[in-house]
């Protein structure tokens, strides 16, 4: 994997552990930096990113440092951007990351990583207001990337638990509709307990769930979607489930909403 350092291939080194033998041992002067830094700050990446699709590990020094570390290693040469401490390593900062993975994700994917920092799921280091994130990416300039990460940041919503929360959010508003609210907590009627929706709109009330496929091979999470359907239906919603086939063809999703009235824009 690194030069020098081995793994058996049935049991490969986990991706904080590569990267905290690069740094120290392999390429001290390193900012762990692009796609890797992402994954150690958990910020959802396309598979065709991840240390464990690709065997990747991407690095930035000063340009006057070394340049190879063995082919798994990309070498990024410039002046690192701003860094933060995380679980033993230097790491691009956040709105760095964003930059740098901005030329190779799509516009969705790029608001879907933005979301992410914004959201609930965010670690410490990572974790961001909106308004601060924003301003910080405004302040910024000449920076390769801050132009797409910028116009991510304005479609960027606190709140998202998902990255297909995002990309059904995006969805919706290219059809037409009105913005969504976004992980609403609805109260049953008796026994008191929560729920949350996805995606929801207030008049007529219509809420829109992401179902994966563990929403129906998780027995007591499929459990706990029916017992919500039963007490939206009780509350007079309209409950509309998506999942990722309605994604790429959504045709029939988005015919339904508009049936059941949803606003549009």
């Amino acid at each position: 994997m690194l030069p020098g350092f081995y793994t058996l291939t049935e049991h490969p080194a986990e991706l904080p552990l590569v990267a905290r033998v690069l740094q120290q041992r392999v390429l001290p002067e390193s900012v762990i930096s692009h796609a890797t830094a992402a994954q150690v700050l958990q910020v959802p990446v396309p598979l065709e990113h991840q240390h464990d699709h690709s065997g990747v590990v991407h690095v930035t020094v000063p340009p006057s440092g070394p340049r190879r570390a063995g082919p798994h290693v990309v070498v990024h040469g410039r002046a690192p951007a701003g860094t933060v401490r995380w679980a033993g390593l230097v790491l691009s900062d956040p709105l760095a990351v964003l930059c740098e993975l901005a030329p190779s994700l799509t516009a969705a994917e790029l608001v879907a990583a933005c979301d992410h920092l914004l959201g609930p799921k965010a670690p410490r280091p990572a974790w961001r207001r909106a308004d601060d994130l924003r301003e910080e990416a405004r302040r910024a300039t000449g920076v390769h990337g801050i132009v797409p990460v910028r116009r991510a940041l304005g479609e960027a919503r606190a709140g998202v638990e998902s990255p297909k929360e995002t990309e059904l959010r995006l969805l919706l508003l290219a059809a037409g509709f009105s913005e969504p609210r976004i992980n609403v907590e609805v109260l049953a009627r008796g026994s008191h307990e929560r729920f949350r929706l996805d995606l929801s709109y207030r008049e007529p009330l219509i809420a829109i769930e992401y179902d994966g496929d563990w929403h129906r091979t998780d027995r007591r999470r499929f459990r706990r979607d029916r017992r919500k359907d039963d007490v939206l239906h009780e509350l007079g919603w309209h409950v509309v489930r998506a999942t990722d086939a309605d994604l790429l063809d959504p045709r029939a999703l988005l015919d339904r909403l508009r049936h059941l009235g949803a606003p549009r824009r």
